[in-house]
């Protein structure tokens, strides 16, 4: 996806198996093809799965600098309905923390990656990317588009010092206005960095342009606040004139 206000690298992508409890799971992988080190991104899909538009999500993010990682939590199956979706997510189960984990260490371990890991998720992938910061130091960064922390505790939000960027449409139902202002107020009882972002009059999947819910404006604004948080905590080389193109 070219974007002539950045300069990009030039792309390997394909699926590659990351072992994960024994067990082979799939995932996508989109990485510069020189330079480097980079910094790593997991990528966590939302209930629909590891979509087209996901798979565009790890190139673009690729193209700016990053060794990015998307597991395939729902084993090469996709959802076309709500119903679908949930039993997906209620088959994988709490082993989809798991995958998450395995994600995680296929990039600290990866030569070309810096160790400055971020997790970027969407929906069921942004709830999964908060669970698995409460519990690690070793994050550097977290974005979530249109997750609330439902099965992260007030007490367990509390231990989170990673930097965090939370993105939501207002007109989502799933993430009411009041369920918003409480986490704003429980980030703002901490220390780390954080940023609540709502946008007016947007429902949800509004960054997904396979969505009928998508809208331009609000996906580009997103998307431009979500690299500059990355770049600014996990310290992407600088993108020079002579960096591939």
């Amino acid at each position: 996806m070219f974007e002539a206000r950045h300069l990009q690298y030039n792309l390997i992508s394909g699926y590659i198996q990351v072992v994960s409890d024994g067990h082979h799971l799939p995932a996508f992988w989109a990485h510069p093809e020189l330079g480097g080190p980079f910094p790593g991104l997991v990528m966590l899909h939302d209930h629909w799965g590891l979509t087209s538009h996901i798979r565009t999500q790890a190139r673009r993010f690729a193209e700016q600098g990053y060794y990015v990682i998307a597991p395939d939590l729902f084993n090469r199956q996709t959802a076309t309905s709500p119903e679908q979706a949930q039993a997906l997510i209620d088959r994988v189960g709490e082993v989809a923390l798991s995958h998450v984990k395995a994600a995680i260490s296929a990039l600290l371990t990866h030569h070309r990656c810096n160790t400055k890991i971020g997790v970027i998720g969407w929906g069921f992938g942004g709830k999964l990317a908060l669970q698995t910061a409460v519990y690690r130091e070793d994050l550097s960064g977290v974005v979530l588009f249109y997750s609330l922390p439902n099965e992260v505790t007030p007490a367990e939000l509390r231990l989170l010092d990673e930097p965090v960027l939370a993105v939501f449409g207002e007109a989502d139902s799933g993430c009411p206005a009041e369920k918003i202002e409480r986490l704003r107020q429980l980030l703002a009882g901490s220390d780390m960095d954080h940023e609540i972002v709502v946008y007016p009059g947007v429902g949800r999947d509004f960054f997904d342009d396979s969505r009928g819910t998508f809208n331009a404006d609000a996906a580009e604004d997103a998307w431009t606040r979500a690299l500059a948080f990355f770049d600014r905590h996990l310290e992407v080389p600088p993108r020079r004139s002579e960096n591939p193109m």
